[in-house]
This record gives C-alpha cells, structure tokens and sequence, in this order.
C-alpha cells in the first residue's frame, strides 16, 4: 500500500511549520561506505553486541533475558551500569563512526522536504553530514541536547538539527539508558522545555520512529494535555497494527499513523517522494 499523506500536512511541511522526528530506521538502510555489509545497529543489535562488554556472566544473561523480552532500557541500564565507561565509548565508535555509512535515499528525501527543524533521536552523524555537504551546507547547524544554543538557532534562519539523545562525536554523553534519561532532563531542562515547547506549536511528522521512546512519549502526552488539538501529529509505521493501538496512539499522543506494507521498506521512500512533489507544487503555487 502507498503511504497516504493528509491534504492538511502539505501546507504545514511547504510552509515550514512541520517538524521532522527521525529514528533509527531513517538510518537502517545506510550501508558501510567501503561495500562491506553492514548496517548501523537497531536497539536489539546494538544492545546483544554490547553484552561482551559485561565480565560477569551472570549480568550477561539478565541482559541477554531483558533483549529477549523487548525490555531495551533495562537491557541498556545494565549495559551502561557494568560495563567499563572507556570500553563503552569506544564501543559506540566502533560500530558508529568507524563503518563510515552512507546516507539513505530517506535521508535525501528529507533534506530535500526543506524544514526548518530536524529532530532526532540517532546517535549516529550520518544525516548531518549529508545535509552539510549539500549546497546549503553553511545553513545547518547541529544541537546536542548539552548544548546551550539551540534557542538562538530556532530564532534564526539557520536550519537546525537537534540531536535529543547524544552524539557519537561524544560517546559518554549519549542517552541510552533509563537512568540517562533521567539525569540528560535533570541537568539540561532548557533544551527539554524547548522541545516541548516545539512539539505544542508544530506539527510534527515521525520517520523511522517506533513511538516507543519514553522523552517522546512524555513530551507528546504532555503536549496533547496541555494544549490540545484538532490538529494531529503523523507517524509513518509499518501496516498491520490492531486498531486499538492506532487508536490509542491517537488518543494519548494526537498522532495519526500513516502505514505502508509491513516489510516493505522501499514504500517510505516512494512515499517521501511523492510527499516532496506535492510539497515542491504547494511552494510554487503559493508563494
């Protein structure tokens, strides 16, 4: 099935009132720059690779059993919590920075879907590096959620990134963990509050994004109960869902999901495709 995008979204993403989330499956098809066949790591990969860095084996099986059973923060807080911080950095490297991954053909399609703001929840730098070797290249710039200027780059014309959960250029800051949740909100809540505040008064559109993300699933909550609106946000997910979790996705977070195949990946791209043709058609027609 193709991707069916609301006649409402095309003005908010021509007009640049839409702001795009990106996850882990914008990067999934990304591929090692040296032809090798990797690929960067979703949750489950990333976290099983991972547990060779836990000594005791008996904190390798509670990890392992937490993986098995979806139970990615646990899994991560004993990763984070047993494992050497150095061998942990340079373990992020190696899997992150050292393949030297390409950029997707979702990632051209957003770049060229022209928003204001791109947020998003990798770790890894591959998106912005593609956005800075564009034309464009000197009106990006990138925001880590320690980062003190992200406010002024919103009250710019700069185009933004901000990276919600860490950066690869500085390993020990990435989020991966419950208890880094905790502290990245407890010690930085200027950045959280201006993603709050971006999330009340835009629409946004998530790609490669499984909804699951506690800081994203508090901010919409707590958007969609403090200001809510006819207006609903838009995630593209795979097809299949059982319609009361599509309902209650709608109900607590205002996001509408818009499916394409289960499988069939290479329907997202089609669909940003044809996204960006009625986007490119709206800003023509009305300047």
């Amino acid at each position: 099935m193709s991707i069916q995008w609301p006649d409402s979204l095309i003005p908010e993403v021509a007009e640049r009132r839409c702001i795009v989330v990106l996850g882990a499956g914008a990067s999934a098809a990304c591929t090692a720059i040296d032809g090798a066949d990797r690929h960067p790591p979703n949750w489950s990969t990333l976290l099983n690779d991972a547990l060779g860095l836990l000594s005791d084996p008996s904190d390798r099986s509670i990890a392992a059993s937490l993986i098995a059973k979806d139970r990615f923060l646990d899994a991560a807080e004993m990763v984070v919590a047993r494992a050497n911080p150095a061998d942990l950095a340079a373990f992020v490297r190696s899997i992150l920075v050292e393949p030297h991954f390409a950029h997707s053909r979702i990632h051209e399609e957003i770049y060229r879907l022209d928003t204001k703001i791109v947020v998003t929840t990798n770790y890894d730098d591959i998106y912005e590096t593609y956005c800075k070797q564009g034309k464009g290249s000197q009106a990006f710039n990138v925001c880590r959620y320690y980062e003190s200027h992200a406010l002024n780059d919103v009250r710019s014309t700069m185009r933004l990134i901000l990276k919600a959960h860490g950066c690869v250029s500085n390993p020990q800051k990435a989020v991966l963990s419950r208890t880094q949740y905790h502290r990245a909100r407890r010690d930085y809540p200027e950045y959280f509050n201006l993603l709050d505040a971006l999330f009340v008064s835009n629409t946004l559109l998530f790609v490669g994004c499984s909804l699951v993300d506690p800081d994203f699933q508090l901010l919409l909550e707590g958007a969609n109960i403090k200001c809510p609106s006819d207006h609903p946000h838009y995630a593209v997910l795979e097809g299949g869902q059982a319609e009361p979790l599509r309902s209650a996705i709608r109900t607590v977070f205002n996001v509408q999901c818009l499916e394409y195949t289960a499988g069939v990946h290479n329907e997202v791209v089609d669909g940003l495709v044809a996204l960006n043709d009625r986007v490119a058609e709206w800003r023509r027609t009305h300047p």
